[in-house]
């Protein structure tokens, strides 16, 4: 029977072979102190694992968009890295809302629509914000690939702390994937010539 395996940033010779929400979260807790950069999570039953896994954390839905102008990408930078515009699912919005709503407040660009739903993209952090901090969260983040006629460039929105926006060919995507967060790499490649 194939099993599962889930890769987590921060490769460990830890193995998980029960995945319930207190071991779920003993465990975390243990790698948050250790020194791993890395580990794999194993388990033969996929769908149980990634749900007793994604069940453990507070749960944050977003929505964001790969925006084609003819063959060039348009990626933001934003804390140092290169990525791609995204934000959190407001209540009662629909995914491809959303999607299109942050794409315009982080790129300052209108006219732009979608083209198709892409693979969902996953990561965890600790919640920085008063009422949950310090709370780890699961984020599923909903991509779209989108169209966009205009020609404006679009303006960074400077107090999501982007710092600028670039349009890119396929053939200069190597340049983003460098300095990428890498759960939006296989997303990205997608685009690469």
């Amino acid at each position: 029977m194939p099993g599962a395996n889930i890769t987590l940033s921060k490769p460990s010779s830890r193995l998980i072979a029960k995945c319930h929400e207190n071991s779920i979260s003993d465990w975390l807790q243990q790698f948050e102190k250790g020194e791993e950069e890395e580990t794999v999570v194993e388990h033969l039953k996929a769908q149980e694992l990634f749900q007793d896994f994604r069940s453990s954390f507070l749960q944050i839905n977003a929505a964001g968009g790969v925006v084609r102008r003819g063959e060039e990408l348009l990626f933001i930078f934003r804390n140092g890295k290169w990525d791609l515009p995204k934000g959190k699912i407001d209540k009662g919005e629909s995914c491809e809302t959303a999607s299109l709503r942050e794409v315009e407040e982080e790129c300052g660009i209108s006219g732009h629509s979608i083209i198709k739903q892409l693979p969902s993209t996953y990561h965890i952090y600790q919640s920085p914000y008063k009422d949950t901090r310090g709370r780890w969260v699961f984020k599923e983040t909903f991509w779209y690939e989108m169209d966009y006629r205009g020609q404006d460039d679009g303006i960074p929105q400077l107090d999501e702390n982007i710092t600028k926006l670039r349009w890119f060919r396929p053939a200069q995507l190597d340049l983003v994937l460098e300095n990428t967060y890498e759960n939006l790499k296989a997303l990205i490649r997608i685009y690469r010539a």
